[in-house]
This record gives C-alpha cells, sequence and structure tokens, in this order.
C-alpha cells in the first residue's frame, strides 16, 4: 500500500514525460564517467581505512583472522572490510585501485537497484534524478568518508531502500530491508540513528512496507549483535570497552557550550565542503513549495529535519567532531535536491547550485594559511548563495533552465569532494590532507618501508607502535590481535585505560618473543608521554636507542630486539 503522502506528491509532480538523449550528451556522459572513476582509483584510500586494512592484514599474516583483530571497529564492519580486501592482489596502489573500483561497480548496481523501486512510485525522471544523485554522493564522498563505517551504513541504508521498494513481493523485500537495515546498526552502533532514514523512506513511500521492514530490523539488528559475539566473545569486552578510548564525549560528561560550538564548526564546514548539504534548505523550501496539499507541505520540512537531527545525534554521541561522522548527510541533500530539481526545475536554485559547484573547489583548494585567512569570505559566501537559493525558491517563479543545465549543476557540486585538491575539512581535523597528500604519503613512506621490509624480510614478525597505516604500508606479520596498540597509545592521554582487560592483553604483546622488531613511532607513540608501565616494558625488550633504520620525516625508528 503506498502511502498518501507518496500519493499526493506523486500527483504533484506531473505525468512521466520520456526524452531521447542525444548521442553527444551519451558520449560526454561516458567520458565523465570513465575520467571520473579513474580518479576516484587513483586517489586511493584514507588512513582510517588503510589502518583497519592494514590492522587485519598484519594480524592476518600472525594468525588472526578478521574476527579475532582489534581495529576499533566491530566485527560485522571487520568482515565487510575483509571481504573487499580478499577480492584483491598485488602491490598497495593496485589493491587500493581494486577496492575502489569494486565500490564503484556495486555502488552502480545500487543505484540502479534504487532506480527500479523508485520508478514503481514515482514519475520516472524523478526516480531517476534521486537514484542518479545519490549514486553520484555515494561515489563522489569526501575522500575522509569514503568506506568509514558512517559511509558503509549510508550505503547500506540506500541498500534497505532498495530492497524494500524493488522487489515485487513483500514478502521478498522486508526480511531483505530488514537485514541490510540492521546492518546499518552493526557496522559501528553509533551508526544507529542513520538506520531511520530508509526506514523513514520507505513509510513515506508505502507505509505497509516500511512499518513490517522496522519490524524485521528490530528482530535482526540484537540477532546479529548476539551472532557477532558468539563467533568471537572478545566482541562484547570491546563492545564495552571502546568508550574508555574516547573520553570525555558528551554522552559520558554532558553537552556543553564548547560542544555546541564544535557542533556548529563541524556542521558548517560540511556544509562548506559539500554543495549539497548548503543548498539543503533550498531544496526543502521547492518541495515544500511544490507539493499538492497543506499536509505535504508541512511534511517536508519535518521529515527532513528529522533526518538530519538523526545524523547529528550520530555526530554528538561520539563528540569527535570528526567531518566523517556526517557521512549520511551530504547523501541525503543529493537525493532530495535531486528530487527538488526534477519535481520543480528552477533556474535561480540550479544557478545557485552551479556557483557553489565551481567556487568551492577554488577555495578549497588553496593552502591552508590562506584558507584560514579569508575563512570568514568563505563561509560567507556559502551561507549567502545558501539563503539566496533559498529565498528564491520560496519566492521566485519557477522559470525552467535548459536542458541537461540542472544534471550539469548538479553534478559539478556533486564532484567537489572529489577533487584531487579538495581537502578532508577547510580548516579544522586534517585540513592538509588532500588526495594528492594521500598518494604522495604512499608513494614516499611506501618506498621507505619497502627498503626496511627488504631488510628485515617480509615474513619476519614486528610488534607494532604506530599508526595502522604504517603496519597497511610495511606488511610485516605481528602475532597480537592488537595490531595496532590503541589501549596502550591511549594512556598518554588517560592513565585510566590501564584498568581494561584489553590493556593487559594488549600489553602482552610486547613479550611474546618471536618478534624481531618494533616499529614505533614517536610522534603517535610517545615512550616519555605513555603508561610508566607501558615505556619501561618496550625499553626492556627492543633497543630504540639503537635503531637499525629510521625516518625522521615521518617520526618512525625500527627498533630490534635486545
Amino acid at each position: 500500500m503506498t502511502s498518501a503522502f507518496a500519493l499526493e506528491d506523486r500527483a504533484a509532480g506531473g505525468p512521466a514525460v520520456r526524452h531521447r538523449t542525444p548521442p553527444a550528451a551519451r558520449a560526454a556522459a561516458a567520458v565523465a564517467v570513465v575520467a571520473g572513476a579513474a580518479s576516484m582509483c587513483w586517489s586511493g584510500l584514507n588512513h582510517d581505512v588503510r589502518y583497519v586494512l592494514g590492522g587485519m592484514r598484519a594480524a592476518g599474516r600472525g594468525g588472526y583472522g578478521a574476527s579475532g583483530t582489534f581495529v576499533h571497529r566491530p566485527l560485522a564492519y571487520r568482515w565487510l572490510l575483509s571481504g573487499l580486501d580478499h577480492l584483491t592482489a598485488g602491490p598497495v596502489a593496485l589493491r587500493e585501485a581494486w577496492i575502489r573500483l569494486l565500490v564503484v561497480v556495486l555502488t552502480a548496481a545500487l543505484a540502479w537497484w534504487l532506480r527500479s523501486g523508485l520508478a514503481r512510485r514515482l514519475p520516472r525522471r524523478e526516480a531517476d534524478a534521486v537514484a542518479a544523485a545519490t549514486g553520484l554522493a555515494l561515489l563522489f564522498a569526501p575522500p575522509w568518508d569514503f568506506l568509514q563505517p558512517e559511509w558503509v551504513a549510508i550505503w547500506l541504508a540506500v541498500a534497505a531502500l532498495a530492497a524494500g521498494l524493488g522487489p515485487r513481493r513483500a514478502r521478498w523485500a522486508v526480511p531483505a530491508a530488514g537485514v541490510l537495515t540492521a546492518l546499518v546498526v552493526l557496522v559501528k552502533y553509533t551508526t544507529a540513528p542513520t538506520a531511520l532514514l530508509p526506514l523513514g523512506a520507505l513509510i513515506a513511500l508505502d507505509r505497509r512496507r516500511g512499518r513490517w521492514t522496522a519490524a524485521a530490523a528490530a528482530l535482526a539488528t540484537p540477532a546479529g549483535f548476539a551472532l557477532a559475539i558468539a563467533v568471537q566473545p572478545r566482541e562484547w569486552r570491546w563492545f564495552n570497552e571502546l568508550s574508555a578510548l574516547n573520553p570525555g564525549t558528551p554522552l559520558q560528561d554532558g553537552f556543553h557550550a564548547r560542544d555546541l560550538g564544535l557542533l556548529v564548526d563541524t556542521v558548517g564546514t560540511e556544509a562548506l565542503m559539500n554543495p549539497v548539504v548548503a543548498l539543503l534548505p533550498a531544496a526543502v523550501v521547492l518541495l515544500a513549495r511544490g507539493a499538492a496539499t497543506r499536509r505535504a507541505r508541512r511534511a517536508w520540512p519535518l521529515l527532513t529535519g528529522a533526518g538530519v537531527a538523526a545524523v547529528l545525534v550520530a555526530l554528538v554521541v561520539q563528540g569527535q567532531w570528526f567531518q566523517y561522522h556526517l557521512a549520511a548527510l551530504p547523501v541525503l541533500g543529493a537525493a532530495l535536491w535531486g528530487l527538488a530539481l526534477a519535481r520543480h526545475p528552477h533556474r535561480w536554485t540550479v544557478a545557485a547550485t552551479a556557483v557553489l559547484g565551481a567556487a568551492t573547489p577554488l577555495l578549497a583548494g588553496r593552502s591552508l594559511s590562506w584558507r584560514s585567512a579569508h575563512a570568514s569570505l568563505a563561509f560567507t559566501l556559502v551561507a549567502v548563495v545558501a539563503a539566496a537559493a533559498a529565498g528564491a525558491a520560496a519566492v521566485l517563479g519557477s522559470k525552467t533552465p535548459p536542458r541537461y543545465t540542472t544534471a550539469a549543476a548538479l553534478v559539478l557540486a556533486l564532484a567537489v569532494p572529489a577533487w584531487p585538491t579538495t581537502p578532508y575539512s577547510y580548516d579544522t581535523r586534517h585540513s592538509t590532507f588532500t588526495a594528492l597528500e594521500r598518494a604522495r604519503t604512499r608513494h614516499e613512506l611506501g618506498r621507505w618501508l619497502d627498503g626496511v621490509r627488504e631488510r628485515i624480510g617480509s615474513a619476519t614478525p614486528v610488534t607494532y607502535l604506530a599508526f595502522g597505516d604504517v603496519g597497511y604500508l610495511l606488511g610485516n606479520p605481528t602475532h597480537c590481535r592488537y595490531p595496532t596498540p590503541d589501549f596502550l597509545q591511549r594512556t598518554r592521554y588517560d592513565r585510566a585505560v590501564t584498568g581494561q582487560v584489553s590493556y593487559r592483553e594488549n600489553l602482552r604483546c610486547l613479550d611474546d618473543p618471536r618478534t624481531r622488531y618494533a616499529v614505533l613511532d614517536t610522534f603517535w607513540f610517545p615512550l616519555g608521554q605513555v603508561a610508566p608501565e607501558v615505556a619501561a616494558r618496550v625499553r626492556q625488550r627492543f633497543d630504540c636507542a639503537a635503531p637499525v633504520a629510521a625516518d625522521p620525516a615521518y617520526h618512525l625508528v625500527i627498533c630490534p630486539r635486545r
């Protein structure tokens, strides 16, 4: 049963009109797709994804499977990334390209699946626009978002919506959508609010399927968590101890004025770096203004506000204010903006989309010193354009833009995060990290670690006292289920971590006699700042005063066993 809200807005969208795309436009689109896919495959992966993959590879070579390796992520996420990783082979750059290409293919298939389900409930033009915008938002995700648990969660959320709408028979659609919605939660647990997005959209489009899917997800989620604990009993302990690695969050200490400032900064940066987020209010105004009934006009801002609130709740709960914690927001913005421009094409809002799509990479691609000096100008520009777009959508009459202009403007805006010079954030966390910088790091640090591997032997067991991307590039095995020693490293900030069971288990890894070397990052793991017990154990076991190799640029020393 399709909901009344969906029927009202479908009627407002008008009849579906099929246009034949000229060969020149098809050729241009094909070239753009190939160029975009090649660029994404070249850009590689961010440091957090390398951390997870590197940890599972190093521990895997040391005898631990993905289920028994701690990499700061739940079992469902570890299995998903391990499955992707096992489909690749070869040097680091090639494996990253294969992972990217696999995700491109899977996301293209997902967009097509979503389109087929939406086309049964919306005019074809609107279904095409929503599916295309959603797929491009996933593919052109900011480099820091890509393959993070939050990005995987919104990918699975889109898959849950597609599964709920796609099959003609509800008995197939509901279980599939319920399991996928459960996975949205299980890939990180703090991603639980993201699961509300596909459920809300499904209820709006098909109330009966939406309610049954919510019930199926409510059963599948605890069942999946219980399965994870049955497969790896440590999962329950790690679930309880994870919060000790990130103390001082609003969930633990309450929400204060400082947290409000950080929340505003993080959301403001997301709007600056992703034009579809800045233009979300204009999209809602267009959709509400063009709705056929008063009920639908009220529903658009309420439902969108609830979706945005769900994303922000996950950000606040974690309290680390990383941009990738908002990975669902650009996808939500892209879907609504695509629907708005397909349903109510508006010349001035399309112009605003093009302006931000062109201006944002020019601003974000400048040096950090320039960006910091002109931050007020950049944020003011985005705010003014976004406000003007919302105002134009609310007041001015609709003038249809030239054909293909709307699609070109939307693609330009969605492609901003994929530019090689676009940083992870404008002027906050990792604001110097770009795709170009990540590729340079992979080349420079990887070449030095290749020399280390040749010197000590590729099969020689080591202990990693460094962030996981070092192990990712070195590749030597470790006989420790904590390939990145998070519980030991966190003692530099909070000595209460020493009371955790996983801390003691991690500490015992230093005593393993099979380990021949320690790979120490003196910046990330400063022996003078971690717990005295940890520093003493490292100095007793390894001679870091006489390393076999050192790279001051990356703060790395290779310490032989005493």
